[in-house]
This record gives structure tokens, sequence and C-alpha cells, in this order.
């Protein structure tokens, strides 16, 4: 299953010390908090500063999609038996430039509607479904828990809070 104490390399993140009821309001918080940091910027200020750097509005619309992507997971997690990945392909969506139309506005509502669609839906799961097992494919592929997958979430909005706010605050 999981490592225990696997921790991010980069923000410390540990999923195993995560309980399920931190999840959904540490989301709300989360995707709150970075979306009202890029409502406060205008479009030329969320560009690219690095060619190998996302940009703010790039980690912003990965955010979104990131709780989209994992609450779909979520749910097929808890009514399928083995279930097929649902891939999200961030860094493709980044350079197909499915992102540069996205406006500060509309994307910091986005994220918020999104971060409080994940936590509803996690809110509404039942309990016993916190242990059923998916093969989850990123950053390696092996076997999760339903609970290590809303906390992978927590840990996308989190890390790319840190990310936007290093971006825009610097």
């Amino acid at each position: 299953m999981i490592d225990k104490f696997e921790a991010c390399e980069v923000c410390g993140f540990q999923w195993d010390g995560i309980s399920p009821e931190e999840i959904a309001p540490r989301m709300i918080m989360s995707m709150n908090a970075s979306s009202e940091l890029i409502a406060r910027h205008q479009q030329a200020s969320l560009i690219r500063n690095h060619p190998d750097q996302w940009s703010a509005l790039e980690y912003g619309c990965h955010m979104r999609d990131v709780l989209y992507n994992i609450r779909d997971k979520m749910v097929l997690i808890t009514v399928e038996d083995n279930p097929a990945s649902l891939m999200l392909y961030g860094t493709p969506r980044v350079e197909m430039g499915l992102y540069t139309h996205d406006r500060p506005q509309v994307l910091a509502l986005e994220m918020r509607l999104a971060g409080e669609l994940f936590a509803r839906t996690f809110a509404a799961l039942p309990k016993s479904a916190y242990e059923r097992v998916f093969l989850y494919r990123y950053p390696r592929e092996s076997l999760r828990n339903l609970k290590w997958v809303a906390a992978q979430a927590l840990h996308e909005c989190e890390h790319h809070e840190g990310d936007i706010r290093n971006l825009l605050e610097t």
C-alpha cells in the first residue's frame, strides 16, 4: 500500500499524517487562498517568467483540473472493483496550450468551485470506502487507498499554493 511516513521531498507533506476529517476544510482553505492570489493579478503578471517554470495561471488551472480528476477517481474507487485509472496528463495540457485562454477572474471562481465540489464529494463518501484500493499511476504506479487519493489531491493544492505564492509574492 503506501510507504509509512512517505513525504514530499519539496514541501514535506505527509500523506499518512492526514486524517480524513482534515481533508475537506484544508482543501477549501488552500483553493480559496490560491484563487485569491490569482484574482488579484492581471493576465500579464501571470505569464511564465522562465520557459521551464509553470506560471501562476498554469498552476491554478492544473489545481482545478486535478480536483475534478481526483474527484472522479474517488467515485470510481467507491463504486467499481479495480477501476481503470484516469490519467490527468498535466504537463501535456500545459504544453498543448490548453490554459492559455483562461482568465484570472474566471479561473479564481473555478478554483473555489472545484475546491467546494471536491470537499462536498469527499465528505459524502461512505467512510467504509476509505480503504478501497486503486492502482494510482503518479508519481509512480502503486496501489493506493481512497483516503490516500484524497490526501494526494490536498497535497497537490497545498504544494501548488506555495508555488503560486512564490511566483506572485516575490
